[in-house]
């Protein structure tokens, strides 16, 4: 007699993860060994163009001639590995990318399950923000009222440490006019402000 086995929710994911892992790495591990391949091809397509270089040397023109072929020969097969390459990495790729779509919807329903939408409650946080903000303002007048009352005999007032939209315009123009002519003294400009 047998036992069934029966896998949880859990159990399934994370086999399915590990298989998306394992399936990943034989993938890289094919890009790994194309590129190995290609290199040991490229190792001896030189060889036969230094025999080819040699066999011309001594005058030699079937045996420069077969080191030649060979050599070409390298070289299509490399290219076309070359070519199988890329195109296995762009499909990988997009594989992978076309996964994200599973993982996005399951983070959405996630997501969806926990969501709960209470309208009374955000008009109720607004209200209280807009409450905050009100308090906020006032606040701001009463600092600017006890500025004016400790600077009422000494003739400064928040308007002379901040120039106005007027006095910025200028001094842009300016600015913009010295650069233009070429002659700009940045430290004559923070003096007109």
């Amino acid at each position: 007699m047998g036992f069934l086995f029966f896998k949880t929710a859990k159990e399934k994911e994370r086999a399915e993860r590990r298989e998306k892992r394992h399936a990943l790495r034989r993938a890289e591990g094919a890009i790994d060994e194309v590129v190995e391949r290609i290199k040991r091809m490229e190792k001896d397509a030189e060889a036969e163009w230094e025999r080819a270089r040699e066999a011309t040397k001594e005058g030699k023109q079937a045996a420069a001639q077969r080191a030649l072929t060979s050599y070409r020969s390298a070289q299509v097969l490399i290219t076309k590995l070359e070519q199988k390459k890329w195109v296995f990495k762009q499909v990988l790729m997009k594989l992978e990318t076309a996964g994200t779509d599973s993982e996005f919807a399951k983070a959405l329903a996630a997501v969806n399950k926990v969501t709960n939408i209470n309208v009374e409650m955000v008009e109720d946080v607004f209200d209280e923000a807009g409450d905050i903000l009100a308090e906020a303002g006032d606040t701001d007048k009463f600092w600017a009222q006890m500025y004016g009352k400790e600077t009422a005999g000494s003739k400064e007032a928040l308007k002379d440490h901040i120039p106005s939209m007027e006095d910025l315009e200028k001094a842009l123009q300016e600015e913009v006019a010295g650069k233009i002519a070429g002659a700009v003294d940045p430290a004559a400009l923070e003096k007109e402000l």
